[in-house]
């Protein structure tokens, strides 16, 4: 394979002899094209030589122009100084939230020669009232005028004013943004003034789609005999009008077009794409996750068949993938190169910087909330700058305050400790640009060298924008502290962190934009989803689409994004042997878009135009029946000291309908959860989950069956509805403070939780007013919370295993001689929840198909039959009181989300046979149990991860078992 770079040396060596070389520029896309360019220009020449000179375009303009680029920060606030000029009213609070769209939005105006004042009259209150009278058929336009109109056009009608007045300001300055800087060597070039510096001749190589500024100056240099363009197009895309890809080239390439960009016949026009044989599997998986297990499968079969010298590409359509490929990738580090940025916002130094702000925010008001204080106490890069006294004095404090902390306490507490003093001092943003630095100096130096690692590094790079950010302030007048957090996030959130190996590396791990010029021997590409590839259609602009979309402007919008990234992935594909394209199919389950669209070309149309491609869509299945198969496996194999383990626990805490509904699911975070005993550690969080939610309803009904227990002898109706309703605040307020040592404290009037509260007593007030009206009968509660426990002996090979069955049951309760062991469920349960299936009971309870709120009932039902028959000692005082002549068992469950079905339960009873007796049932229960135990004890199956990812997503186990998703 030749590549497009290899090619173009060649044609530089053959254009120009050694010594002429140095005497030519040449400008490309992107600074990695010219790194590759220079490799192959080297590779060809047969002793040293003096290169040519390499720019970007961007590069190019500046040097041409003698122009500096001007610091974005420090382009920022000279925007600001010159909107200050034209409306003294605007502040730098509501100037940062669209200042950087204006800028965006000059630099897009220069780059495609706009008139502005062309521009900005267009965007002026007159004009788009004519606009709207005409769009609407409304004569009488000034019934569009109010006070936020007129707000809005006043910032319109500044425009023209600001950009004149920053573009002379800039230029005193000797500075230019880009757009400034293209529109600069335009004007110069159409004026015949001479460049900056000259060359022999300057070569254009690998451009695509370029702005009308770009277009001029390389038509302009072309012109004067200077320029000469070459281009990596392909006949495939060219050919076809209706193509994407070609939507520039098309017109560059024809000499009859006013756009054509070339000095001579057009180079190069290739017919990869319509001959070249190539192996192309299309490939769908059930999530993300699984696309990076199958690429690095790939990639280790390439390896072993063909070597690991050929140039591979593993390319990211979605770049939040790099995170999950990162984790798995360390075993080719010897020919890893990873060209796209790791992103400072997902470093501890930003998720430290983030939360320190919410703090300040807090502290400056008066009070902290404990929730977000212990968040911050706790996070790795706090604990690096906290004495082993201040870590008691820290949780003295904790210990003291429950919810809130007054500003002055918190004052108080870090008075003597130099580092935290200046975590919660007050002062402006200049003080706390001062106050951070010197923080993360301290970090840095609290940190062994040898420990030294991403983490690190990314504290370095912000500690280079805060001293960055101070030195653009100098001058300026000083900003808030809301402002400069926002724009000190900002600036964070920008950077990225570099890898770094070792030259020659074979296989590259890329963003799409990154292939740009370059070609591989085979590709992988992930993640080909509408939304991903062509990216979402977000414009962000002051500048309405309808104007922007205008023949006499034509600003790019996002369909010239579409087009962009249409050309990039096919030029991708155009001389690779082998290619695997990569989506995720789209669920209910997921927000995961369709396959893109560009797939679906390729399948329609290029299948049919290439003969000598070999296309594949092939099903990929994962195998688990050996160790090591499937990359990422994690599984833990039965050996001997494990199952004295398992046995111990089966005595010991026992089984529940809960631990058997795991087992059932994921036998692997039974075995952390249940043997291990491995639990997350509790957080300090602001806003309660649906778990705490669920706990803290289950709480209140738990206090409200407690009274009518004890004041109405457990009769429901000798119980006032009414008063129940009227003290539902009271009930949710006691709940709340009885479980908030176990899961923590929350603030029930603000937010979110406050929310929750209203939603909790709408759902308790439904139940508590239809429960009325259920039953026929009368009911009376006999217990609460209560517990039931048994144990049953079940054989296993040579021994007997002692097993502990228990249950903690909601409420208990009879009407006549039923007894109703009941369940309440804040989520929805269907009676096709309750369903036993044509096979019997014991088919359904044992099946792969596990019905966890079924089996529950059966439990409850089995435990309350062994209780009745042997109670354990808790429960003898009750059942001495319980007749069992005529006695049912019916256990049910009450939905809060489906009220309407009343107490559900299972029609038939939940019997083995019919017209079983319960003693019959116990011994069949026994050997259901048995079966389950026999599961969980078997050597042969390991205790493995589910292979339903989705239901990993809120799993406490999810980290160790690589399953973030």
């Amino acid at each position: 394979m030749k590549t497009f770079l290899r090619k173009t040396a060649e044609h530089l060596w053959a254009e120009h002899g050694i010594d002429e070389l140095q005497d030519i520029a040449v400008v490309m896309p992107s600074q990695r094209g010219v790194l590759y360019l220079k490799k192959e220009l080297a590779y060809l020449g047969d002793r040293p030589f003096l290169a040519p000179h390499f720019h970007t375009i961007e590069e190019f303009a500046l040097q041409m122009t003698q122009s500096e680029l001007v610091d974005p920060i420090q382009l920022l606030l000279e925007a600001y100084s010159c909107f200050k000029e034209v409306d003294a009213q605007v502040d730098f609070d509501r100037f940062i939230t669209w200042g950087q769209l204006m800028l965006k939005d000059f630099d897009s105006i220069d780059m495609y020669l706009v008139d502005p004042r062309q521009m900005f009259a267009f965007l002026s209150e007159v004009k788009t009232l004519e606009r709207w009278g005409e769009t609407y058929g409304e004569k009488d336009t000034q019934k569009y005028i109010t006070t936020h109109t007129k707000a809005y056009f006043k910032l319109y009608d500044h425009l023209l004013e600001v950009y004149g007045r920053l573009q002379t300001r800039l230029t005193d300055l000797g500075l230019a943004y880009r757009g400034m800087a293209y529109r600069d060597l335009v004007n110069r070039l159409v004026a015949g003034r001479a460049l900056a510096k000259s060359y022999k001749k300057i070569y254009f190589i690998g451009f695509n789609a370029l702005s009308k500024s770009e277009e001029e100056i390389i038509r302009l240099l072309i012109r004067q005999n200077l320029a000469e363009t070459i281009w990596d197009a392909d006949a495939y895309y060219i050919e076809n009008r209706y193509h994407r890809a070609g939507h520039w080239l098309r017109d560059y390439a024809k000499a009859e077009s006013p756009k054509f960009l070339s000095r001579g016949p057009f180079k190069w026009m290739g017919r990869d794409l319509l001959e070249n044989p190539k192996r192309v599997e299309l490939i769908g998986t059930a999530n993300p996750s699984a696309q990076v297990f199958i690429a690095l499968d790939t990639i280790r079969k390439w390896q072993a068949e063909h070597g690991s010298e050929e140039q591979v590409a593993l390319v990211l359509a979605d770049e939040g993938l790099l995170d999950q490929v990162l984790l798995f990738i360390g075993e080719f580090k010897d020919r890893l190169n990873i060209t796209m940025g790791y992103s400072l916002k997902k470093t501890a130094i930003f998720s430290w910087m983030t939360k320190w702000f919410k703090i300040k925010k807090m502290h400056a008001d008066g009070r902290i909330s404990m929730a977000a204080f212990q968040e911050f106490i706790r996070h790795p890069l706090s604990r690096h700058v906290q004495t082993d006294v201040m870590k008691k004095d820290f949780i003295t404090f904790c210990g003291q305050h429950k919810l809130y902390a007054s500003s002055t306490d918190l004052a108080t507490l870090v008075a003597s400790e130099p580092v935290w003093k200046r975590i919660f001092q007050e002062g402006d943003f200049n003080g706390l640009l001062a106050d951070f630095l010197f923080i993360a100096d301290k970090m840095l130096r609290s940190i062994p060298a040898k420990e030294w690692d991403e983490d690190t590094q990314a504290i370095s790079q912000v500690i280079s924008v805060l001293e960055t950010i101070q030195k653009s302030l100098s001058g300026h007048d000083p900003i808030s502290f809301k402002s400069g957090s926002l724009l000190l996030t900002q600036m964070v959130q920008l950077q990225k962190l570099t890898f770094e190996g070792a030259e020659n590396r074979s296989l590259h791990v890329m963003g799409l934009l990154e292939t740009r010029t370059l070609d591989f021997d085979r590709v992988i590409i992930l993640s080909l989803n509408e939304g991903s590839l062509p990216g979402t259609r977000k414009r962000e602009s002051l500048i309405p689409l309808d104007i922007a979309s205008m023949s006499t402007f034509d600003l790019p919008t996002f369909t010239q994004a579409d087009a962009v990234a249409s050309y990039h992935f096919h030029r991708l594909l155009q001389r690779p042997r082998e290619v695997h394209l990569l989506y995720v199919m789209p669920s209910e389950k997921s927000s995961v878009k369709e396959m893109s669209r560009f797939i679906k070309q390729l399948q329609f149309d290029w299948k049919s135009k290439n003969p000598a491609l070999d296309w594949h869509e092939p099903m990929i299945q994962f195998s688990t029946s050996t160790a090591g198969e499937v990359v990422g496996d994690t599984r833990i194999e039965k050996t001997e000291d494990i199952l004295k383990q398992v046995k111990a626990n089966l005595a010991g805490r026992g089984l529940s309908p809960s631990s058997i509904a795991m087992f059932s699911t994921c036998s692997l975070k039974y075995y952390y959860s249940q043997i291990l005993n491995l639990r997350k550690d509790q957080e300090a969080e602001d806003e309660m989950g649906a778990d705490v939610f669920g706990t803290w309803v289950h709480k209140v009904l738990e206090i409200v069956d407690g009274e009518i227990l004890n004041e109405a002898d457990g009769w429901y109706d000798q119980s006032n509805v009414s008063e129940r309703l009227a003290k539902l605040d009271k009930y949710l307020d006691d709940a709340m403070l009885s479980i908030q040592a176990r899961e923590g404290v929350y603030e029930l009037e603000k937010g979110f939780n406050f929310i929750l509260k209203e939603v909790a007593k709408t759902i308790l007030e439904q139940y508590y007013l239809a429960e009325t009206a259920w039953a026929a009968e009368r009911v009376q509660l006999i217990a609460t919370e209560k517990k039931f426990e048994t144990r049953v002996s079940v054989e296993y090979g040579q021994e007997d295993v002692e097993v502990k069955l228990t249950g903690r049951v909601d409420r208990l309760d009879r009407v006549g001689n039923t007894y109703r062991i009941i369940d309440y469920k804040t989520g929805k349960v269907e009676k096709k929840d309750l369903k036993v299936s044509d096979l019997g009971l014991m088919d359904t309870l044992t099946s792969e198909n596990f019905k966890a709120k079924l089996f529950q009932l059966w439990f409850y039902k089995f435990l309350f039959a062994a209780e009745l028959g042997n109670p354990s000692e808790q429960n003898v005082d009750m059942f001495a009181r319980i007749s069992k002549e005529g006695l049912e068992i019916q256990p049910g469950i009450i939905s809060f989300r489906n009220l309407d079905a009343h107490v559900l339960h299972e029609e038939k009873g939940l019997w083995f046979e019919e017209g079983q007796s319960l003693a019959s049932f116990q011994t069949d229960s026994v050997e259901l149990i048995r079966s389950w135990v026999h599961r969980i004890l078997d050597p042969l199956i390991p205790f493995e991860k589910t292979k339903d990812i989705a239901s990993c997503q809120f799993c406490d186990f999810k980290v160790i078992c690589h399953r973030e998703i």
